[in-house]
């Protein structure tokens, strides 16, 4: 008798176990969930080799540089990278996003063989946003070899739910049976309705759809007047631009000339100067910017966690500015089919 209810009581115990287990279980993960920030952060890839915009045939020799370290040395991006990662308890885990060129040699091709000249810096090439297995895998490899830092940013739900909005539009096909992502250009800006995106303005886009850009962001931009000379293929008479000419240019336009007929206002976000930018904010002792490590990578944390909107601030607006190159690319876009 004494052994049947010594038994049965294990068992009871055991009963008990099972039932509490899940629950304690279940009571942990939503614990850990509440524990989770809302948080953005950016990560830059400097270019293999620098990338110098001193003028055009440094330019040119430069990015031939790194595109041909490229072939050579397995897994880099040529001329650096931007990513960015969105961490919140409303989503089951962290998103990763990166907007990348589709065919690697699709940029050089037109340079080289084609002839475009700069004009290749406005071109409309494929794109696709990278595999988040491919993101963290790189962000794996090069945090090995010190070539990526980040901007993380404390945010609040409603950031995180603009930008969510941003990135799943963003790769919704609504233009003629294509996304906005499967479109690559340099010179457009994601943020406007129907453009496509370089792999920098992609990210600088996530920042600037939840005012998270810094006012020294500005900093982070290459500006240039690229001469119409410089401009070929589709944007000037199918033109073709010879190598020597783009070897003999030792400078950017500067005279008065007309925009679009003598020069196109080009400007970009460079990663590689967003990166030096970071390290040097490392070693001012903002108490805006705070020195931050994550796995090994250094960076910045900011909080943004009470930013307010708009309700007239839309996540997509509507261009109102153009040059050349834009105006192009939506005559390309008229086309897609």
């Amino acid at each position: 008798m004494s052994n049947s209810f010594s038994l049965l009581r294990k068992f009871y115990l055991l009963f008990i176990v099972i039932l509490i287990l899940p629950l304690d279980l279940y009571s942990q993960a939503q614990n850990e969930t509440s524990n989770q920030k809302n948080e953005i952060t950016i990560f830059v890839v400097p270019s293999l080799c620098p990338i110098d915009w001193s003028n055009p045939a440094i330019l040119y020799k430069s990015t031939l540089n790194a595109y041909l370290k490229t072939i050579t040395q397995k897994n880099y991006y040529a001329i650096g990278h931007t990513i960015a990662r969105i961490s919140s308890p409303l989503l089951p885990a962290p998103r990763f996003f990166a907007m990348c060129g589709k065919v690697f040699t699709e940029k050089p091709k037109l340079v080289l063989i084609n002839k475009n000249g700069f004009g290749s810096l406005g071109s409309t090439m494929q794109g696709h946003v990278e595999s988040e297995e491919s993101i963290k895998k790189g962000l794996k490899l090069y945090s090995k070899r010190n070539k990526v830092a980040y901007i993380k940013f404390r945010v609040s739900e409603q950031s995180v739910r603009r930008i969510m909005e941003f990135v799943d539009k963003f790769q919704k096909k609504t233009i003629n049976g294509f996304a906005a992502c499967d479109i690559y250009n340099g010179a457009t800006w994601p943020r406007y309705s129907n453009e496509g995106s370089g792999c920098s303005a992609f990210g600088m886009s996530v920042l600037d759809v939840a005012n998270l850009l810094p006012a020294e962001s500005g900093e982070w931009r290459i500006h240039v007047k690229i001469p119409m000379d410089l401009i070929g293929g589709e944007f000037n008479n199918n033109k073709k631009i010879k190598l020597s000419k783009i070897l003999k240019a030792k400078s950017w336009y500067e005279g008065t000339g007309l925009v679009d007929v003598d020069y196109v206002d080009y400007n970009v976000f460079d990663p590689s100067v967003i990166f030096d930018w970071i390290k040097n904010k490392k070693t001012q002792n903002d108490p805006d910017f705070q020195a931050d490590e994550e796995n090994g990578i250094h960076g910045l944390i900011v909080n943004r966690q009470n930013l307010v909107y708009s309700a007239d601030d839309s996540v997509f607006q509507q261009r109102k500015d153009s040059n050349l190159f834009v105006r192009q690319y939506y005559r390309k876009l008229r086309n897609k089919k």
